[in-house]
């Protein structure tokens, strides 16, 4: 017999204050020209930030719905590739 367990996650109270410090403005993007002679778009985090976990999500968030919509381009699938027999 297993037993379930399940995590409590406790919720963190943050001031007004805390909230607007943490409110990420717009993230700053910097456009380089890459080596095969294309433009790139590169998000630019500061760590040292209050709202530098925020900010990582969101880049994450963009970078899952860019790689989501390219597969959906090529395979038809947002999730992954067709598997071939």
């Amino acid at each position: 017999m297993t037993k379930a367990r399940g995590a409590q996650l406790r919720k963190k109270i943050v001031s007004a204050s805390q909230k607007k410090a943490l409110v990420s403005k717009k993230l700053s993007k910097k456009r380089f020209k890459a080596s095969s002679g294309r433009y790139a778009h590169v998000a630019v985090l500061d760590a040292n930030t209050a709202s530098f976990g925020s900010d990582l999500l969101e880049v994450f968030r963009e970078n899952v719905a860019k790689a989501r919509k390219e597969n959906m381009r090529l395979f038809g699938s947002p999730d992954r590739a067709p598997k071939s027999n």
